[in-house]
């Protein structure tokens, strides 16, 4: 596992190199103004706060992209230096970031948490003295004193809590212990400080607890080597719930998982160990040492030994964490309901069985009411509807619904048959006229023309005798047809 040093110095180049790409740095002249002196927030407020929202940016942006959780002003200057030119106004916008509560100085950050000293013992991997200024600090000159960026903690240990959350399946996968949960987020590439730090948060909104190889610490302990070998895991609480307190079940859970990971690992050793001297038994028959064969299998069959021992061992030891899960999600289960039962008593206590009977006794009393009023109100309405009828003679609406019946189907009839005449007109109007001119007949001559006028006048008088004038107009019809037959 990495240590510290090597952690803060990774976080470092990686903190360079995402500053040094950002777009406003790559050019020059726009470096120039932002390394430039801050000016007067009242003689200049425009340009003031556009410098200190690059700057705030900037910090806020390092720290999520290389989880830069605690930082010094001399850090942040080698963090920002480009072509070997820092800000050299930096502290000056570190006062300001200050005073607006931007960042905040580390050791008021855990004294405003409340955390005492033996406390923080536990947690803190160097201890530290608390601060008792109330001025802002002179970055200038405490260029190693220690800031976070509060937002940023408080982010970082919800996801913190969120990534142990996704890996607690059972009813004791809560309690990890310490070096394991430093494994799991080993890619976070974050010191131990930093660790204890989301843990203080964590604590703080009653979602973690600290198991300790000292169950009672000496509050006078002011041993400043204390490099945090005291923690020795941490239970968390489950979701949406607050941690539970520490039980003496938690430290023998504890001890069976590491004893059991101990115990793997031992496995896997013993298994290379034995692979290695299978092949140098194969070795030593290769070239006929016999000797040296017949040692090394020796030695091969007393790994073999161990190895299943450790086995069994872990294996028991593995069927034990399973009965203790099994046990907790009994004792769950017994809680609930001896808490469901409580409450089942407690409202039972307020029905008697004489009040559900009298209950009962009203409310089929209520419904045989009911009953003989829906009854007599039935009976109501059938006597008035028998009297409101017995004056109507039935044969007398029969015969009237028949003269109704047959007056509708008379009329359906009638209009059937105009319906029919309609179609009738309209296909002869279709049909081709034989006053139209037809080109195989032989043009009449004019002493045809004479005697088809004389037909026709006397077809116009005999068939229907018309007045003198009507006459007169239908000749100069017929002419008129007979010209243009013609």
């Amino acid at each position: 596992m990495n240590n510290d040093k090597e952690i803060n110095s990774e976080k470092s180049k990686r903190a360079i190199n995402h500053f040094s790409n950002k777009k406003e740095i790559k050019n020059s002249d726009r470096r120039g103004i932002l390394f430039s002196k801050l000016p007067s927030q009242q003689l200049n407020p425009d340009r003031y706060d556009n410098l200190m929202t690059f700057w705030n940016n900037s910090l806020v942006d390092i720290s999520k992209s290389c989880n830069i959780l605690i930082f010094t002003p001399k850090l942040l200057s080698t963090y920002f230096t480009v072509e070997n030119v820092s800000p050299i106004y930096l502290p000056l916008i570190l006062n300001e970031m200050i005073k607006t509560k931007f960042i905040i100085k580390y050791e008021e950050y855990i004294k405003e948490y409340g955390w005492s000293k033996w406390v923080w013992t536990k947690m803190v991997v160097q201890p530290f003295q608390y601060y008792t200024g109330l001025s802002t600090p002179n970055t200038e000159t405490d260029k190693n004193v220690k800031f976070i960026l509060p937002e940023m903690i408080k982010d970082k240990a919800e996801q913190l809590y969120q990534h142990q959350l996704k890996n607690m399946n059972s009813t004791t996968d809560n309690i990890i212990s310490y070096i394991n949960l430093e494994k799991s987020i080993k890619d976070w590439y974050i010191t131990r400080e930093e660790l204890d730090l989301l843990l203080l948060v964590l604590f703080r909104d009653s979602k973690v607890l600290i198991l300790t190889n000292n169950k009672i610490k000496n509050i006078n302990n002011n041993n400043n080597n204390n490099n945090g070998e005291d923690r020795i895991g941490i239970k968390f609480a489950f979701d949406g719930e607050k941690v539970q307190p520490i039980q003496e079940t938690d430290f023998g859970i504890l001890k069976l998982q590491t004893t059991y990971e101990t115990l793997k690992q031992q496995e896997s050793k013993l298994l290379t160990d034995i692979e290695e001297i299978s092949n140098t038994i194969k070795e030593s028959i290769r070239i006929k040492q016999k000797n040296h064969a017949l040692l090394q299998l020796k030695k091969k069959k007393l790994l073999e030994s161990i190895l299943e021992k450790r086995a069994t061992a872990s294996t028991n030891i593995h069927e034990i964490l399973f009965s203790i899960e099994s046990a907790k999600s009994n004792q769950q289960i017994i809680e609930s309901l001896c808490a469901g039962v409580s409450t089942l008593k407690k409202v039972n206590q307020e029905i008697s069985v004489d009040q559900v009977d009298s209950i009962l006794d009203d409310y089929q009393d209520a419904i045989t009411n009911q009953r003989e009023i829906d009854d007599a109100m039935k009976s109501g309405f059938n006597s008035v509807e028998s009297l409101s009828s017995a004056d109507i003679d039935e044969d007398q609406l029969e015969k009237e619904l028949d003269q109704m019946l047959q007056d509708h189907l008379t009329l359906e009839k009638e209009e059937k048959q105009k319906q029919k005449q309609i179609e009738k007109e309209k296909q002869q109007q279709e049909q081709p006229s034989t006053s139209q001119f037809n080109p195989n007949l032989p043009i009449p001559l004019k002493n045809e023309e004479d005697e088809l006028l004389k037909e026709l006048e006397s077809l116009s008088v005999s068939s229907n005798p018309l007045p003198q004038q009507q006459q007169q107009k239908k000749q100069d019809e017929n002419k008129q047809k007979t010209s243009e037959l013609i």
